[in-house]
């Protein structure tokens, strides 16, 4: 009897042991941007947007129509929807601090560019800058690149990426630089690798390559100028005075994956389970990723890495050991990953057991 005892003492030691056994994914660390825009419905307010980067103030979301309709938040997709409708002439502003020094800037843009432009016909304007010829250009409906002010469209095709929400990265440089060697164009995160193409034009003008020494910045119209406004929806906006580098371009598309929520729950929605009975335990979460599940901090071997469906991944087991016992489960997704809560459960002995 005495062994025994000291026998159950022991796993239970040893289980407790083990429970805190939740491998982590260690992740780059990305700079923090001076200007940062997410769609929702706490950030915007009126015609202001706030800004979550380091730099101090928001953004406005403005219109030069001759009756303003400026630019909200729309619930239904998260976003905000610049020239939907023709003539309202919408764009957003916003000022990322003085750029003196600055040779290259990094902004990042979760957008939906819709198949044909609303206002511009065959145009649209996606970043420019106060003063300044050098900006990011979309053209005939299935290109987007860099603009000098010089017919100039040095980019890529988009025709494949329309009309769905993707994340556009692009890295813009100053000064008599080779478009090859410093431009650069990331789709998902992925480096689109140069030299581009130029789709209108042959030359770009590399004296106009320059940031406003403000950095005042236009979201949707050429530099300060009241023309070629875009057609998209924008879900967030980040802006870094810098070249952040291609890791942690990558490293800030998976970001939008963290997962922030994750809970465990039997399938049948009970918190008992009997011993060597299939029971099935469910993990939910708000982004898709792999699922590991733990008895009593130990892997279940036939429950590694399920892949979830609709953020839901399931499995079932045989439970191994009668009484209390504590069930995890840990979800690595593209931007991080986040291990549940403890779930008790109480496993009873079967019935007619001996």
């Amino acid at each position: 009897m005495f062994k025994k005892r000291a026998s159950a003492y022991l796993v239970g030691a040893f289980l407790l042991s083990t429970l805190v056994f939740i491998p982590s994914t260690s992740y780059a660390a990305v700079p923090t941007p001076q200007f940062s825009l997410t769609a929702s419905a706490s950030k915007i307010s009126g015609t202001s947007w706030t800004n979550d980067g380091s730099a101090g103030g928001v953004a406005t979301l403005s219109s030069y129509a001759a009756t303003p309709v400026y630019p909200v938040f729309q619930a239904s997709d998260t976003s905000v929807a610049l020239n939907a409708a023709a003539g309202t002439s919408q764009y957003i502003t916003g000022v990322a601090g003085s750029t003196s020094g600055v040779t290259a800037i990094t902004f990042e843009i979760v957008m939906k560019i819709p198949a044909a432009q609303a206002n511009s016909g065959s145009t649209g304007m996606v970043l420019g800058w106060d003063g300044s010829y050098y900006d990011i250009w979309m053209q005939n409906n299935n290109s987007i690149g860099f603009n000098t002010g010089n017919s100039d469209v040095y980019g890529i095709t988009t025709t494949s990426y329309l009309d769905t929400f993707r994340t556009y990265t692009f890295v813009m440089s100053v000064g008599d630089k080779s478009d090859a060697g410093e431009q650069r164009i990331y789709i998902d995160g992925v480096k689109q690798n140069p030299p581009y193409s130029f789709l209108s034009g042959t030359a770009s003008a590399s004296a106009q390559k320059n940031f406003h020494a403000g950095g005042n910045f236009n979201i949707g119209r050429y530099g300060s100028q009241n023309n070629f406004p875009g057609s998209f929806n924008i879900r967030s906006f980040k802006l870094w005075l810098s070249n952040i580098g291609d890791a942690a371009v990558t490293e800030s598309y998976s970001s939008q994956f963290k997962p922030t929520s994750h809970i465990l729950a039997l399938s049948s929605g009970l918190t008992t389970a009997v011993y060597r009975t299939v029971s099935t335990i469910r993990s939910t979460s708000d982004v898709d990723g792999k699922v590991t599940f733990f008895f009593n901090g130990k892997r279940i071997p036939s429950c590694v890495n399920i892949q979830t469906q609709n953020k839901v991944a399931s499995c079932t087991w045989k439970p191994a050991a009668v009484g209390t016992n504590k069930i995890t489960a840990q979800i690595v997704a593209p931007g991080g990953s986040l291990a549940t809560s403890i779930f008790n459960i109480t496993v009873a002995a079967r019935s007619g057991r001996r």
